[in-house]
């Protein structure tokens, strides 16, 4: 949460400043905002069954990322793969493929 100053306390932190009153040093831990967007982001909403929006949380956990980071890069892959089926395989495709080279090693 952003901490509101009147313009009296940011007038004497600037004076104080510049005065050198002071003090920094680079080691002090600081808690910066999040990076700018490259493009603004806009709410969706999305009807999904309560195990399945379960399910992703999990994976969103399981990886150390946000429920949105999560489900905007599947929705980058597919659509990735929707705008350049040629030059993409789908996960389906390349499972199978894993799964048969796997089959024909065994069988040799």
């Amino acid at each position: 949460m952003t901490e509101q100053h009147t313009p009296d306390q940011v007038a004497a932190a600037a004076a104080a400043f510049a005065g050198g009153d002071v003090t920094y040093h680079p080691a002090t831990p600081v808690q910066l905002p999040p990076p700018a967007e490259s493009e603004p982001t806009v709410t969706i909403a999305l009807r999904v069954p309560a195990s399945l929006a379960q399910r992703t949380r999990r994976a969103a956990e399981t990886q150390a990322i946000t429920l949105s980071e999560l489900v905007r890069g599947w929705m980058e892959m597919g659509l990735t793969e929707l705008d350049a089926p040629d030059k993409t395989v789908s996960l389906a495709e390349l499972r199978r493929a894993i799964a048969h080279a796997a089959q024909s090693t065994r069988a040799a």
